[in-house]
């Protein structure tokens, strides 16, 4: 793996010191190993360009430059186009599986820890709400640099509790939400389908943009679990003891079957959705993220 990937990967992510290093790396690994097409026509009028430097504000770069040099170079803008970006952390007891040593939760808090490095670099306004069975933390939105602390120290002490309620949740934030904006979900969506699909119709009826990161452990899809294993569910503690190797085909066809009825769904309805596998590294949720913010300029 080159140096620009071990930054994305969610394993050495998962030993760095605090969450201003894993939005840093994350952001800069992702960014110095990217080619540069998917962001032509992301920025606006400007008037003049250097080298880039470390620590230069990731907003300000120019792909077409470096396309035709194979050198970064910043921009200088005349003017900035932002919005209100509202960001959802499924928070819920299930986004606490691991099979290995990085749980959904883990990885949901490393992708919105970059996104947020990301889009207050772009001077937009963020606003990040953590919710299980309803929205118990909220951090309105503000687009100053200054607004990244208070929201990577709430996603650093944040810990997964309760049952998931996403009908409630999606609902809520779109009768509270006054201004209308990009709306980020982050979760593994384990909740009733059509309650999913409801709420996030609500919010594109009222003119949100909404994109779906769709976070699941590998064993989630594959069940690749070999013996007798005893299976809990971490919301209701439900137990099962069983053989999964006889059940293994029939149940990762029915994961095949819900992924695709998601990607259908959603896409009928004009939501973005993305799957994720939480052991892979973070720049398919970043090519995601951004596609989406060139088609909404």
């Amino acid at each position: 793996m080159n140096r620009s990937r071990e930054y994305l990967d969610p394993l050495f992510l998962s030993k760095l010191a605090n969450m201003n290093l894993v939005a840093r790396c994350a952001v800069e690994g992702f960014f110095s190993g990217l080619h540069p097409s998917p962001f032509h026509g992301f920025s606006v009028e400007y008037s003049d360009h250097r080298e880039y430097y470390p620590g230069d504000e990731l907003k300000f770069l120019d792909w077409k430059m470096f396309g035709r040099s194979d050198k970064l170079y910043i921009k200088q803008f005349k003017q900035e186009t932002s919005t209100t970006v509202y960001i959802l952390l499924d928070s819920s007891k299930s986004m606490s599986f691991a099979s290995d040593k990085v749980s959904k939760l883990d990885y949901g808090s490393f992708l919105v820890a970059a996104l947020s490095y990301l889009m207050l670099g772009q001077c937009d306004s963020v606003s990040l709400m953590f919710f299980a069975e309803k929205i118990f933390k909220q951090i309105p939105p503000k687009s100053r640099r200054t607004h990244l602390n208070t929201i990577l120290t709430a996603l650093q002490r944040n810990k997964s509790a309760g049952r998931t309620n996403l009908s409630t949740v999606l609902h809520a934030i779109a009768e509270t939400t006054k201004r209308k904006g990009l709306v980020i979900l982050v979760s593994d969506l384990l909740d009733d389908e059509s309650d999913i699909y409801t709420g996030l119709a609500h919010l594109k009826f009222l003119k949100h943009d909404v994109i779906v990161f769709h976070t699941l452990d590998h064993r989630e899809v594959n069940l690749d679990y070999k013996g007798l294993i005893q299976f809990e569910d971490m919301e209701t503690r439900e137990k099962l003891r069983t053989f999964p190797q006889p059940l293994r085909q029939a149940y990762q066809q029915q994961v095949v079957d819900f992924l695709d009825d998601l990607k259908k769904t959603t896409g009928l309805a004009g939501i973005d959705y993305c799957f994720i596998d939480t052991s892979e590294p973070l720049d398919r949720a970043f090519i995601a993220y951004l596609a989406k913010r060139k088609r909404s300029m």
